[in-house]
Formats: C-alpha cells, sequence, structure tokens
C-alpha cells in the first residue's frame, strides 16, 4: 500500500482486565452467567514527526456467544485471557505502518491465524478456541489504535476514513462474492456514513432465559436497588 503524512506505527501496549458480576444472571443458549471480564488495552502510537499519542479500546469477553462448548466457562474464560496477552505482545511488536485499517487488516491477515494456531497447539488435547473468539480478543487493540490515531492527528476518527488520509480505498480490504455486480473502487468507509450524525440512537435489552418478564414472576431474590428486574 502507499503511505502519507498521517501514517502511524504502534509504539506501545498496554493490557487490563476488568471483571465484572453481572446484576442479575444472564442465560445464554445452554449456560448461565454469572460473571465476565472486559479487556482494555492502551495503545501508543507515534507519528511520522516523532509526536506520539495514546488511545484506549474495551471489549466485553463474550465467551458463550463466541465460543459455545461443553468445555467449562472458566477454562474458556481463561483461554480468552491469556490469547490477549499474546495479542498484546504482538501488537506492539508489528512493524506495520499506515492508518489504522491497514495497521488491523494486515494483522488480522498475517498474524492473527497463526497466533491462534500456535495457541491452539499449545493447549493439545483441549477443545481449539475458535476463530471468532480471537477476533473479539482483537477488537480491542484495534478500537485503540483508532482511537490514538484521532488522538495523534486532533480529529474526530470517524472523519478520518476517507482518502486524505487512508492509503487505499475499500477495494484492497474487501472482495465482492463473485457474482456480486458491486465494485469497492475509489470508495473509502465515509462513503457509507449516515451523514449528518444521530445524536441518539434507540437503545435495546437481551432477554435472558433466566429474565423475569412480568413482576408476577419476581420472588424476592431480585436486587433492590431502584433498577428494573423485569421486562416490562
Amino acid at each position: 500500500m502507499a503511505s502519507n503524512n498521517f501514517d502511524i506505527n504502534v509504539k506501545g501496549v498496554s493490557l487490563f482486565f476488568l471483571p465484572i458480576d453481572t446484576r442479575l444472571p444472564l442465560k445464554f443458549g445452554t449456560e448461565v452467567l454469572t460473571y465476565m471480564t472486559c479487556a482494555r488495552v492502551k495503545v501508543t502510537v507515534e507519528g511520522a514527526d516523532g509526536q506520539t499519542a495514546e488511545g484506549w479500546g474495551e471489549t466485553p469477553l463474550s465467551i458463550q456467544w463466541a465460543w459455545p462448548s461443553t468445555l467449562a466457562y472458566e477454562d474458556r474464560h481463561q483461554a480468552f485471557k491469556e490469547f490477549c496477552r499474546k495479542i498484546a505482545a504482538a501488537w506492539a511488536n508489528s512493524d506495520v505502518s499506515g492508518h489504522p485499517m491497514d495497521i488491523g487488516y494486515r494483522f488480522e491477515q498475517d498474524q492473527l491465524t497463526k497466533l491462534l494456531d500456535t495457541f491452539n497447539q499449545s493447549r493439545r488435547d483441549v477443545e481449539p478456541m475458535p476463530h471468532l473468539a480471537a477476533l473479539i480478543c482483537l477488537s480491542a487493540f484495534d478500537i485503540a489504535t483508532h482511537d490514538a490515531y484521532g488522538v495523534l492527528h486532533g480529529v474526530e476518527v470517524y472523519k478520518t476514513y476517507k482518502a486524505e488520509y487512508m492509503n487505499a480505498d475499500l477495494s484492497a480490504y474487501i472482495t465482492p462474492a463473485e457474482d456480486a455486480d458491486v465494485s469497492f473502487a475509489g470508495k473509502y468507509p465515509q462513503d457509507f456514513f449516515v451523514t449528518p450524525r444521530p445524536d441518539d440512537l434507540p437503545a435495546w435489552h437481551l432477554v435472558g432465559g433466566k429474565d423475569f418478564l412480568d413482576p408476577d414472576e419476581c420472588d424476592g431474590s431480585e436486587p433492590d436497588d431502584g433498577y428494573p428486574v423485569e421486562l416490562r
């Protein structure tokens, strides 16, 4: 890919795990969740002029969704965390420079599968971590790098997904299906954004298998903290 004066490279990575106890049990699929972890990442980047900036990213390690299994939840939970550590080391040592889209794409294409294969081989005789789970772990590092890019250049990062900042259009990242009458040549992410951006978004609520649907189902075990405990 080409390069420009807005390009960055990664100079440092810090990884943190935030433990969370759920307010109410969440039944998702066949499992009941009572605790989880969010991975929080700080990435330091450097620009062409030697200036540096920090950005932050965070993602819940959605174990039940990305890795449904009969393997114990805690075994998968610890595998997620350990794989985040593997990514942290590799992301910090990445020699790819460019727009965050370049950095994330090249890492996903060139390193993530190798890291996952090596990780799964090291566990042997244990059910392998799925690729989707690896992508979730990767996402916090990608988010933090995009955030740092915007901080470094003093611009909202969503305003950088255009030709002025990027080194390639979307055709470098997306290959349409063979029978699709579409081309991404000359197109950038910003071409698909809604403008002006909405300042209000509708909320959504995940209904778990153990959620109370109406007040009659409440049995006194629910928290009395002023927040709703039933769907209505």
